[in-house]
């Protein structure tokens, strides 16, 4: 068993020692970010005076409706879940085309925007109505979901009952999520892949938007929620090892692996000696 200890010891930490540098070589030049959506939990709000209502911190908040709609953002706690909820109430007295709709928006540039598309960001959401759409055209007729507006194209993540597909519009790429309506789901989203898949470039600067609508096709009462909304921001590289400077990094391991290997060598053929030395310097026994 003593025999084995060397063995044991050398093996540990030559094993600690590729890990380490396997760990090194790995995650070398990767910077860390944090979210670039902020007050994403929606605890803090504040008064909007241009709207006349109450809205969480750090968003903007949008408003198309006619004089006869009606459009409200409050906190709600839906199936003992605290949510953000959305509510459009279109009139029957509202003939226009024109959508009423109610969009929470965050704008992102630079660096926050870069670090978006290399998030993947989750969502529980709570639908309570079908995605109607023309079936010739492909065109919406109301919404519930994530809206993502560059300015020049729109990304739609819809959630709803109807079967998961992707209409792809002129500069509009709608992605249908199925759903359960009347009930919590926890949502993912890619938008690099969206803009990827629909051949898009990165842009510039884009709004990530909540977004609850309708249009004249379907007036009525309509109200969705949203929670929990996190942001896993993938890490940035910012360089990385050469080929050369990998192979000088395994260099140095295999000097550091042998020069363990030697000192336990010697450290067990010492005591063995030693070992002896004792054995041969004891008294012998008289008879």
């Amino acid at each position: 068993m003593n025999a084995l200890r060397p063995l044991v010891v050398v093996v540990t930490l030559s094993v600690c020692i590729l890990v380490i540098s396997l760990s090194f070589t790995s995650y070398y030049g990767q910077v860390y970010q944090p979210s670039p959506l902020l007050n994403t939990n929606m605890k803090f709000w504040t008064p909007d005076p241009v709207n006349n209502i109450t809205k969480p911190y750090l968003w903007q908040v949008d408003i198309i409706k006619g004089a006869f709609d009606n459009v409200s953002i409050y906190q709600f706690n839906v199936q003992n879940l605290a949510s953000i909820a959305l509510r459009v109430e279109r009139s029957n007295q509202n003939n226009t085309s024109v959508w009423t709709t109610l969009h929470v928006r965050q704008d992102l540039n630079g660096q926050g925007l870069d670090a978006l598309f290399r998030s993947t960001i989750s969502l529980w959401v709570f639908p309570t109505f079908p995605y109607a759409y023309d079936n010739v055209s492909h065109n919406p007729e109301n919404a519930f979901g994530i809206e993502i507006n560059d300015g020049t194209n729109l990304v739609w993540f819809i959630f709803a009952d109807e079967p998961s597909q992707v209409f792809q519009l002129p500069h509009h790429r709608i992605v249908l999520t199925q759903t359960q309506l009347n009930a919590w789901s926890l949502r993912e989203i890619d938008i690099a892949k969206q803009y990827d898949e629909a051949g898009w470039k990165k842009p510039q600067s884009l709004s990530f938007i909540l977004l609850l609508g309708t249009t004249r096709v379907h007036p009525g009462n309509w109200v969705g929620y949203f929670s929990g909304l996190t942001v896993d921001v993938g890490p940035l590289q910012t360089e990385s090892l050469s080929s050369s400077q990998q192979l000088a990094v395994l260099a140095i391991d295999g000097g550091a692996i042998l020069a363990i290997s030697a000192v336990a060598i010697i450290f067990h053929v010492r005591k063995g000696e030693a070992r002896v030395r004792r054995v041969n310097s004891r008294p012998k026994s008289r008879r």
